[in-house]
């Protein structure tokens, strides 16, 4: 079976710590997110019915080069049910009944086609 992995990506401009926008991404999620340091950078992730998500920290602690301006969360998912504007649009609820605030969002495929 091939399964296609899609990703709706989120730019988050809080200026909360990482740990601060953790607490409220639990909440807004209804989740326990599990964080991890990837050399040099937390990620924080969680599995949820059809579809999972990962906050990336802006901060690289190996290198202020490599730090960025802003959080970003990865929503990935691997279902065609969830490949629509409803979905995307129920994630933008979710974030801004939450007050997590964002300023643009993508999709990414698996992978870009010639």
């Amino acid at each position: 079976m091939n399964t296609k992995k899609r990703w709706l990506s989120f730019v988050l401009t809080s200026n909360d710590s990482f740990d601060e926008l953790l607490i409220k991404i639990q909440q807004a999620f209804k989740c326990k997110l599990s964080s991890e340091d990837d050399e040099g950078r937390y990620i924080a992730k969680a599995r949820l019915g059809g579809f999972s998500i990962k906050v990336i920290d802006r901060v690289d602690r190996l290198s202020e080069l490599l730090c960025d301006e802003n959080y970003t969360l990865e929503i990935e998912i691997t279902s065609d049910e969830y490949f629509n504007y409803d979905f995307e649009k129920n994630i933008r609820k979710i974030l801004n009944d939450n007050s997590i605030l964002w300023e643009r969002l993508v999709w990414a495929p698996d992978k870009l086609h010639d």
